[in-house]
Formats: C-alpha cells, structure tokens, sequence
C-alpha cells in the first residue's frame, strides 16, 4: 500500500511538474516614483490604460494595444502642489458631449477647489473650498461614500464645503460607468507602405482639415519617442529608417493634443 502510495505521489508530481500557467507578458511601462498608472473606463466598457505623471505635471492614455491614445495632457490644476489627483476620465458624465473627454481634479484631504475640465483646457464646473467624501465607510454595509454616484433617480455628485458645513447635491447627465457610444478612431487618415520594411517607409496622410497643424510621431516598442513631424494638412512623409533597429513601432497622428489615429509597423533589417 505504501508503495502505491508513492508511485501515485511520484505520477502526481510529474504532472504539476508539466503543467505551466498560462500567463503572457503583453506590454511593460516604465513607472518610476512620481508617476501612477492605472486602468480608467471612459464609458461603454471603452478601456485605457492611464498614466499620470506628477512630476512633469501631465497625464497620457492608452488603448489596450498599448498604442498611444492622447499624450501629455496637461491638467487645468498643476499637480505639483500634492494637493490634486485626477478622477472620473469620461466622456458623458459631465456634458453629454462623447466627442470630449473630461475629468475631476480634486482633492480628498483638503477643502480646496472642486474643478471638472476637458481635456483641452476647457473649464466645465468649479466650486470653492470643496471636497467630495471619498471611502469614507466604503464597503461597510450599505455605506459606500463616492463623491459621484448611480441612483434610481439618475446620477449624482455630492460636495461638501467645510466651512460652511454646506452639502450639495448636483444631478449629472451620465452614469458611472456611462452607457454610451465609445469615442471612436477614424482608421483612414493615414496609409503606411511598404510594411513590413526594410528600407524607407511612407506615411499618406489625408488629414481631416486643411487649416489644423498635425503631428506624426513614431515610438518604440517601449513606447519611446524616436522620432516626430509636424505640418499642416494632407501630405506624404517617407523616412528613412537607418537609424532605426530591426522591430515593432507605433505611430500617432495628433492635432491638438488628440490622437486621431494610431497604428503599428515592422521594420525588419
């Protein structure tokens, strides 16, 4: 009996021994002190990864294929202070307007201005001397305290001013997550050929305006930026890639801080 024992141990050991975790490395960011990185929802289960770096004062997003989405977004509230986070990245909580995005800046330890902005700058709400009560009692009960939150009567936000001991209840026009149609990305702005390559690759833009100032940047698979082009409307860019290792890269068409399009190409040496 004991022997049977351990031959079943011995044949049990030799499966484990097989078996392997079906775990893949995808993508890896650089995330030193200073900066935090997270997953946000804009809406619509439309997921991004969210990068927010304190120290040069900016935030990024990107898709889920890790290309870039909109880069160094700078905030309306510099971050430096260590007073502000930024929070609720949506599209149609605040506006019900889903060709912007917009986000909270505030703070949950101290009674300093409440601000919602959009991503271009635009100042959509402000109030003085304000915090929004934040995990205070989350998860005990019944009790989950959000600044913004879902109710049968539509979607609230609840701000607090402490030296007036005033509460304020304000009605929004979304829900947290929003039910709603993703921002989507124009796929034909830009044609790259040939790709793979091995020589010098070409860029066919066909911008969507004529008047815009437009910006292709090209990054690495470390999402490092190698190289960019600036210029106004259409045009045919082709680069040579000399300098360039053998390897995956994205590219971005940016106007005004939006990535309009984003893709990948190989270069092969």
């Amino acid at each position: 009996m004991k022997k049977l024992l351990l031959f079943t141990a011995g044949i049990f050991m030799l499966c484990n021994a097989s078996i392997k975790a079906q775990i893949t490395l995808e993508h890896t960011y650089l995330v030193p002190q200073g900066k935090e990185f997270y997953f946000t929802d804009l809406g619509n289960n439309n997921y991004k990864y969210f990068l927010i770096d304190y120290f040069n004062d900016n935030f990024s997003l990107y898709n889920l294929d890790h290309t870039p989405y909109m880069l160094n977004i700078i905030p309306g509230v510099s971050l430096d202070s260590g007073l502000y986070d930024i929070a609720y990245i949506t599209t149609t909580l605040f506006d019900c307007d889903s060709t912007n995005i917009e986000y909270v800046e505030a703070s949950n330890t101290s009674a300093v201005p409440f601000y919602i902005f959009r991503t271009d700058g635009t100042l959509l709400f402000s109030q003085d001397s304000t915090v929004g009560p934040y995990c205070v009692g989350c998860f005990d009960g019944s009790i989950n305290k959000t600044p913004i939150f879902n109710t049968p009567s539509g979607t609230k936000m609840l701000l607090a001013n402490l030296y007036t001991n005033v509460w304020s209840v304000y009605s929004l026009c979304g829900t947290v997550p929003e039910s709603i149609k993703e921002i989507e990305q124009n796929n034909k702005y830009v044609q790259i050929y040939p790709n793979p390559t091995s020589g010098t690759i070409t860029f066919k833009i066909d911008a969507p305006s004529n008047t815009e100032n437009y910006e292709l940047t090209i990054y690495d698979s470390s999402l490092q930026n190698v190289r960019s082009e600036h210029f106004n409307g259409s045009r045919t860019i082709t680069i040579n890639n000399d300098n360039l290792s053998s390897g995956g890269y994205f590219f971005s068409l940016q106007s005004k801080n939006k990535i309009i399009q984003t893709g990948k190409f190989v270069i092969t040496k």
